[in-house]
């Protein structure tokens, strides 16, 4: 009797732990994101997503909290401030990340996806991506949650855009990244590099003759107010990586871990249907707001850029990173 009760109490725990569901960490954390997109963005709303369901997960034991709207800084600072171990995680655009990893600069590469399709393909089809970039990103001290796709860009400013003729010797507004400023150098712009919390009086002040990002960017940050004209050129998609603290991650616990994970799963899936809705609607809500949008031919523009490509390839990362290249421009 004693050896069959012996027996069946480990299979009535395991019963019990698999209806009570994943184990929940050991010891609570309450961990910091920064963000510098503002409330409404579909970047904050697929943070916010990743941030509700790691609380369900853990039953509230690990809590994230969301300082969105650049309250910690612009995307690089925060980038270093993650580094550091001084905030936990947080949605950093590839751009101003190149700062700190060079070969995130393949996701800026102009023309590098064709449309929605080939970017989640490219993203979720394999591991390949999030393989190399999780080993790049580990040595710099960052660990990659994984990648939210945060739309197309285009050009927004001060006068209408019709072709490329049209952009020839204006200052533009770049991320800080120098993908981005060949890409424009290579169009006849003036690239000038500035910190995202700057642009808008930048605009103002005409500092910059345009700025160049999402529309959901412009949107979402009411730059319609102070611009009226925005040219859907779509040069580059723009790729958020979700990154945490390699320092942070390591005290969490293998169930901390395993709840970062799905709660990341979550995270994209609602990112991906997101911001597919969202291109569909966001130029109907700018129109509303009396900004013309015009689409320029874009054959000129890939014509013009290609040997950013080159320029990529001559420096280390770019070589290092060549193979993402290749693998993303083979996605069918």
């Amino acid at each position: 009797m004693f050896a069959l009760r012996s027996l069946l109490a480990p299979m009535v725990l395991a019963c019990l732990f698999s209806l009570l569901g994943p184990t929940p960490p050991a010891v609570a954390q309450d961990l910091s994101m920064g963000n510098v997109n503002p409330a409404k963005h579909g970047t904050t709303l697929a943070a916010n997503a990743f941030n509700d369901k790691l609380s369900e997960l853990t039953g509230g034991k690990l809590k994230v909290t969301h300082h969105h709207s650049g309250a910690l800084g612009g995307e690089r600072e925060v980038a270093q401030q993650i580094q550091l171990g001084a905030v936990d995680l947080g949605p950093i655009t590839t751009a101003p990340l190149a700062t700190l990893v060079p070969e995130m600069s393949v996701f800026q590469l102009p023309y590098i996806f064709r449309d929605y399709d080939h970017v989640f393909k490219s993203l979720d089809g394999s591991d390949t991506l999030t393989k190399f970039y999780g080993d790049v990103l580990d040595k710099k001290g960052f660990k990659l949650i994984g990648f939210i796709a945060a739309g197309y860009r285009g050009i927004y400013g001060h006068y209408k855009i019709d072709g490329i003729a049209d952009i020839k010797g204006k200052k533009v507004r770049v991320q800080e990244d120098k993908i981005l400023v060949a890409t424009f150098k290579a169009l006849g712009m003036i690239s000038t590099p500035i910190a995202f919390p700057e642009v808008a009086t930048a605009l103002q002040t005409k500092v910059i003759d345009f700025g160049e990002g999402g529309i959901n960017t412009y949107y979402h940050n009411k730059f319609y107010d102070i611009v009226k004209f925005v040219a859907d050129v779509r040069h580059t998609h723009q790729c958020i990586a979700l990154i945490m603290s390699k320092a942070s991650w390591d005290k969490l616990d293998a169930a901390g871990k395993k709840a970062v994970e799905d709660a990341w799963t979550h995270a994209r899936d609602f990112n991906r249907k997101f911001i597919n809705d969202e291109d569909k609607s966001l130029q109907d809500l700018v129109r509303a707001k009396g900004v013309t949008i015009t689409k320029p031919d874009a054959a000129p523009f890939l014509a013009a850029t290609k040997g950013v490509y080159d320029e990529f390839y001559a420096t280390t990362a770019g070589k290092n990173a060549k193979p993402m290249v290749d693998f993303i421009l083979a996605v069918k």
